[in-house]
């Protein structure tokens, strides 16, 4: 249970902080809020198996 909420903790400030930064620079934020997104997404595989 920790590393998934952990991953999508970490996913989450990512995705945030790659919507702020694309206000400023476009390719860093893009590509911040992108990895971020998949960090939360890969977070639902190990909260999901736990609750299985």
């Amino acid at each position: 249970m920790k590393k998934g909420m952990t991953l999508f903790f970490i996913g989450l400030v990512m995705f945030m902080l790659g919507i702020y930064l694309s206000t400023q620079w476009a390719g860093i934020g893009t590509l911040i809020g992108i990895v971020g997104g998949f960090i939360m997404g890969i977070s639902t595989y190990f909260l999901a198996i736990k609750k299985a």
